[in-house]
C-alpha cells in the first residue's frame, strides 16, 4: 500500500507491505501534485500498476490536488467514523481533531490495548495528547520549535535567525544566539516535562510515546520515553485497514 499524509509543512510519501515497516520519504507540501509524482525518485507513486493509494491529511486545497493528480488510481481515504468508534473522544467539533493527532491516537489504542498513553508529536505545531481508560481525553497544541524561532526573528528588529542545536543546551546564554538556544530549548523541555507531570496525576502508569519530525534528538531528553518514528503511518495504515492488526 501507499499512504501519502499531507502536513502543513511536508507531505511523508510512504510505501508498506505490512503496516509496520516503512519505505518513506518527505516533500514540501506546496509542491504541486503533479511535479511530484514527476520525480525520478517516486516512480513507485506514479507507476501505472500502481498499488492502492490511502490519502490523508490537514491540507484541504492539496488534498483535492491529489485527488485529481491520482483520478486513475485506487484511492482510498481514512471513515471518521472508525475512528470515533475506535478512539471515543468529546473533541469538539469532532471533525477539527488533527488528522496526524488521530493517526497516533489510533496506533497507540491498537498497538497497546489496555494502556494509557501520553502521545507527543513534535512536528510543525507541537501535540500533547493523553489517552487513559481507552478514551482520547484531550490534550494541549504548542507552536513548533521552527515556528518559534522564526516568530522571535521575523517580530523583532534585532534578534538574529538561529537554527537550534540538539538538546540539552546551556542554562543560561551569552551572547544572543546561545540566550535564543537556552529559552527555546528550556521552554520546550519544560513544557514537556509539565504536560507529562500533570497527564500522570490521572494517569499514573501512562507510557511516554514520541514522534514528529523533531522527536529523535529531543527524545533522550524526556525519561522514559519511546520514540516511535512511524507511529502516524502505522495509524493511517490500520485507519485505512479499518483495524486490522497485521
Amino acid at each position: 500500500m501507499i499512504l501519502i499524509s499531507v502536513g502543513n509543512t511536508r507531505t511523508l510519501l510512504a510505501r508498506t507491505q505490512d503496516g509496520v515497516h516503512f519505505d518513506s520519504t518527505s516533500v514540501v507540501t506546496s509542491l504541486p501534485p503533479t511535479e511530484i509524482l514527476q520525480q525520478p525518485g517516486l516512480t513507485w507513486l506514479s507507476a501505472p500498476n500502481r498499488e492502492p493509494v490511502a490519502l490523508g491529511g490537514v491540507v484541504p486545497t492539496v488534498l483535492a490536488a491529489w485527488r485529481e493528480a491520482l483520478a486513475t488510481a485506487e484511492v482510498r481515504e481514512p471513515d471518521p467514523g472508525f475512528f470515533r468508534r475506535a478512539v471515543p473522544h468529546d473533541y469538539h467539533p469532532p471533525e477539527s481533531l488533527g488528522f496526524d493527532r488521530r493517526c497516533c491516537l489510533l496506533a497507540a489504542a491498537m498497538d497497546f490495548p489496555g494502556h494509557d498513553s501520553i502521545v507527543i508529536d513534535m512536528g510543525t505545531a507541537i501535540t500533547i495528547d493523553l489517552l487513559a481508560g481507552g478514551h482520547f481525553r484531550g490534550g494541549r497544541i504548542l507552536p513548533g520549535i521552527a515556528m518559534s524561532l522564526r516568530g522571535l526573528h521575523e517580530g523583532t528588529a534585532l534578534l538574529p535567525e538561529v537554527v537550534l542545536n540538539t538538546p540539552p543546551a546551556e542554562m543560561l546564554g551569552n551572547d544572543t544566539s546561545s540566550a535564543i538556544q537556552a529559552g527555546v530549548i528550556h521552554l520546550f523541555a519544560d513544557a514537556l516535562r509539565g504536560a507529562i507531570t500533570d497527564y500522570r496525576q490521572s494517569s499514573p502508569q501512562a507510557q511516554i510515546l514520541i514522534t514528529g519530525g523533531d522527536a529523535e534528538c529531543w527524545q533522550p531528553s524526556i525519561p522514559g520515553s519511546f520514540y516511535q518514528p512511524h507511529l502516524l503511518l502505522r495509524g493511517f495504515y490500520l485507519w485505512i485497514q479499518g483495524g486490522v492488526l497485521p
